[in-house]
């Protein structure tokens, strides 16, 4: 189930549950006799990349659980999609591990001794799960808030660099594979996933590596310009993906609808297959991100599945 996009949070209202929005990859779990396997929000299974996780839950079975797996950053504390990216795709050493911990924040229910709860209303479900006492570990269950002031929560939410908060109706049902409203997300930032459709050349310290990205998205089943982003890299993170982008390279544009001339004279062009998190302030009147920065790589997005910000 996926929460949409909202701008203006509705007022304190007992009907509606505040949790906090976690900077991390979506999974679902599925714990079993012998043990938990996680699977990425494109149904792809993660498991092997975090061996920790799939080993934290001795003795429980019959349970599927929706979360975020997170990687704190040591100095805040705060999620960090950054940090999390060093474990994606990986089989993690013990070395890697230890470097970059991850956690799986438990924020709700779908399946108890093998028998679905989806049908039950959110505040019931959430009910099922703390009486679970799965809090421990690697494994979390962050608070929920009933009737809180949504905009007190996204204060506190910016004073812990957390990316906003997500709003849920508490007579809500759990209806997998849908975007619904009885689920609202409201970022402090805007922070949307683009395809990578080519590269424009670096200068100065960058010549020969990555200036910037340059984005796409479908509206209306077309394939659009949404802009470039040229900050928020380090440079062994520029160096890896002009690498991967010349592997991937191709002498034409993919876009269904015309760049604008300077982009379309100065872009090397690329297959839509690579999916990135952008931040931005908001999208132009012509559809251009304004202060976009580049947050990380998504190898658990399907490109061909990206549409348009709204």
């Amino acid at each position: 189930m996926l929460a949409t996009a909202s701008k203006r949070p509705p007022g304190p209202d007992p009907a509606w549950a505040v949790e906090m929005k976690w900077d991390g990859m979506r999974a679902i779990s599925q714990i079993s006799g012998t043990g938990a396997r996680f699977w990425s929000r494109n149904g792809h299974e993660v498991t092997l990349s975090f061996p920790e996780l799939a080993e934290a839950f001795p003795g429980i079975i019959g349970l599927v659980l929706d979360g975020e797996i997170v990687a704190p950053d040591p100095a805040t504390g705060a999620p960090s999609f950054s940090r999390l990216q060093h474990r994606l795709g990986t089989r993690p050493s013990a070395a890697l591990r230890a470097a970059v911990p991850v956690r799986y924040f438990v924020f709700d229910v779908l399946e108890i001794a093998a028998e679905s709860v989806m049908d039950l209303p959110y505040l019931e479900r959430r009910e099922r799960l703390d009486e679970l006492h799965l809090d421990g570990g690697p494994i979390r269950v962050p608070p929920t808030w009933i009737g809180e002031d949504p905009e007190r929560m996204l204060r506190i939410a910016a004073d812990a660099a957390l990316e906003g908060i997500v709003l849920k109706r508490t007579n809500s049902r759990y209806q997998p594979g849908r975007r619904s409203r009885a689920w609202l997300k409201v970022a402090l930032r805007k922070v949307e996933t683009f395809a990578v459709v080519g590269w424009l050349e670096g200068s100065g310290t960058n010549r020969g590596s990555l200036g910037s990205l340059v984005l796409a998205g479908r509206l209306h089943g077309q394939l659009r310009f949404a802009g470039s982003v040229g900050s928020g890299f380090t440079i062994a993170g520029r160096r890896a993906i002009r690498d991967a982008l010349d592997r991937i390279a191709r002498p034409d544009s993919p876009l269904d609808v015309e760049p604008p001339r300077e982009i379309a004279r100065s872009a090397h062009w690329c297959d839509p297959i690579i999916a990135v998190d952008v931040a931005y302030r908001e999208l132009t009147g012509d559809g251009v991100l304004r202060q976009p920065s580049f947050k990380g790589v998504r190898s658990d997005v399907d490109a061909s599945e990206i549409g348009w910000p709204t």
